[in-house]
């Protein structure tokens, strides 16, 4: 909550000062409170059966579950259909848009990591994190639908951002999570805790043979699939986007209150 008024702080100030001609007031930078000084409504959408709702949370903050719009009716590309089809399950790396500060040999340490674990690849790139690459038992994909994808992986390799971590755990499949910056190491702590993902594989400490290991263990230990398994179910059984209208419904009928 701190970030952003720490970059756009000054900004906002002046903004008020110099345009509105409004003067400062307190908690202007607070997110979680509103231009009258009261609490804003805050909603979280991400599953309460991924993180559950704390008892000391005010009455204002809403877990919704993940807002997951209907699937869409299109297969999966042919290619990569046919990829799926051509042998065992592969196992999915992608970083999103964390470019890291050589993607090439980020590249090269995830061939070599899936190379020792033994498992067919699928790549994703086009975001700067991982590059295209071709080879026996590999695939590189730039856009696809996550949650066509991940159901058919043996496991999901990813970076820990919040949108990816909840297609992963849609999906039911076992996770190792290679968090970089912000949130990321939190969302890759909750996935171990949670049972569904080895122990977090930091970036800055990532090497071939422990990405190795972590993607063996994931994909080898019958509690992990299990966990996995059974957090989809109780995440694809939300109904996100219907909850947060719900939510938002009765804010704006509610009468605000300082």
């Amino acid at each position: 909550m701190k970030a952003p008024a720490a970059i756009f702080g000054r900004v906002v100030d002046r903004w008020r000062e110099d345009t509105l001609g409004l003067p400062r007031r307190r908690g202007r930078h607070d997110p979680l409170r509103r231009p009258d000084n009261g609490r804003a409504p805050v909603l979280h959408a991400f599953s309460p059966a991924v993180l559950p709702r704390p008892s000391d949370w005010p009455d204002a903050v809403h877990t919704t579950g993940y807002w997951i719009l209907p699937s869409p009716e299109e297969p999966l590309p042919p290619h990569v259909a046919d990829f799926l089809g051509a042998g065992d399950p592969p196992v999915f790396v992608g970083f999103g848009s964390m470019s890291g500060r050589d993607p090439a040999r980020s590249t090269a340490l995830v061939l070599e990591a899936a190379r020792l674990a033994g498992k067919r690849l699928v790549i994703g790139a086009g975001w700067g994190g991982l590059n295209s690459t071709r080879g026996d038992g590999v695939l590189s994909v730039e856009e696809v639908d996550y949650r066509q994808l991940f159901p058919h992986m043996a496991a999901v390799v990813h970076h820990g951002g919040a949108g990816t971590c909840g297609a992963a755990f849609a999906s039911g499949r076992p996770q190792v999570v290679c968090p970089f910056v912000a949130d990321q190491p939190f969302w890759a702590r909750l996935a171990f805790r949670r049972g569904v993902a080895p122990a977090p594989q930091p970036q800055r400490h990532l090497t071939a043979a422990g990405l190795a290991a972590a993607i063996t263990a994931a994909t080898t230990d019958t509690g992990t699939a299990r966990a996995a398994e059974q957090l989809g179910l109780r995440v694809r059984a939300e109904d996100g986007v219907s909850a947060a209208v719900t939510a938002l419904e009765h804010i704006a009928a509610a009468p605000q209150r300082g």
